[in-house]
């Protein structure tokens, strides 16, 4: 008997929690299946649009549940997540960066999946050294891809050149504007 009484009361506290979580979480954001897609129109906007969608769409996500969601295993968006946020399907692809959610155009399609591999060796590499890999005096805060070769966070090195943002870390491919480090 104290074995149903225990039973029935894990279910009525498994209820309450839902209940609490239903009405204390944020709206989940809408996914539309390939099918729900072709219903909107395939549409022209900017990579500036593009952001302030994926913004949204990251915004309604509940929490634990990152926007790496919108991005296929060619780092390109998927447009089902933000056709409804912009009424209409992008006419094009926009790239994304898994690690610092930066998004490229099609001509920079390359940059997204070395950007994600060298990122994870910056936080790696801070992880276990507690400094950035850079030189000290290097205004532009390059990474030093020496340094993550020679701790074997790199196999090789990058035919891009990324700079340390002072954003906790972050990488960039945009040269910092001299005298600046941004």
């Amino acid at each position: 008997m104290k074995f149903l009484i225990f039973i029935v009361g894990i279910l009525i506290l498994i209820g309450l929690i839902r209940f609490i979580r239903s009405l204390t979480g944020k709206k989940q954001a809408k996914t539309l299946s390939d099918d729900d897609i072709t219903q909107f129109p395939s549409i022209d906007v900017t990579l500036e649009e593009i952001r302030h969608a994926v913004r949204t769409f990251s915004d309604q996500l509940p929490k634990g549940v990152y926007r790496t969601i919108l991005v296929r295993d060619d780092h390109s968006i998927d447009h089902k997540h933000i056709a409804p946020i912009l009424g209409g399907t992008p006419s094009r692809n926009v790239y994304m960066s898994k690690e610092t959610y930066d998004l490229f155009e099609e001509s920079e399609k390359h940059i997204p999946p070395v950007m994600d591999l060298v990122q994870k060796a910056v936080d790696q590499f801070v992880k276990e050294h507690k400094e950035y890999p850079m030189l000290k005096f290097d205004a532009e805060r390059r990474v030093n891809y020496y340094q993550l070769l020679e701790h074997h966070y790199l196999k090789e090195i990058p035919d891009i050149q990324f700079y340390i943002t002072k954003l906790d870390g972050l990488i960039t491919h945009v040269k910092p504007e001299s005298g600046s480090s941004s």
